[in-house]
């Protein structure tokens, strides 16, 4: 074969085949370029939606409880343990969520301590909206902030 003889499929030295091959390889390779510049295009035109992690929920969920707790000290807790499930799993998932509860309220309100008890002054009581128990013997009500989020301060 010469240089000015064109390939053809009969001619038994394999260029037409190569020249399939790399015909092939283009094509592959500019529908990955085409998938790439719309999945950028994409991409760039959608908004943002982002999920906020349960640490940034918490924060800003005691936010306004935040503001009406003193600014140091030790602050009561009060959770929604149930403990009582059917079962061992459900009791220990219960246990579970409670301490995770409580970790995640520590962290929002820090640098005040929390303290799981009734002995401070102030109470902090996080429960879930459905089930809120009612106000613990000797104190009252100084602010619900729902969602099961109330603030309770020793009677005088």
């Amino acid at each position: 074969m010469t240089a000015s003889t064109p390939p053809t499929p009969d001619n038994g030295n394999g260029s037409w085949a190569a020249i399939r091959t790399r015909l092939a390889l283009a094509l592959v390779l500019l529908y990955a370029v085409a998938s790439v510049a719309a999945w950028i295009r994409l991409a760039a035109t959608a908004p943002a939606r982002s999920v906020p992690d349960e640490i940034s929920t918490y924060e800003l969920r005691f936010q306004a409880l935040r503001g009406t707790l003193p600014t140091q000290g030790v602050v009561g807790y009060l959770g929604h343990p149930d403990p009582t499930g059917p079962t061992p799993a459900e009791s220990n998932a219960n246990s579970l969520l409670h301490f995770k509860r409580y970790l995640l309220a520590q962290y929002a309100l820090a640098p005040v301590l929390l303290l799981e008890s009734t002995e401070p002054e102030f109470v902090v009581g996080n429960f879930d909206p459905e089930a809120m128990p009612s106000t613990p013997a000797g104190f009252r009500i100084v602010r619900d902030f729902g969602d099961g989020l109330v603030l309770f301060r020793r009677s005088p």
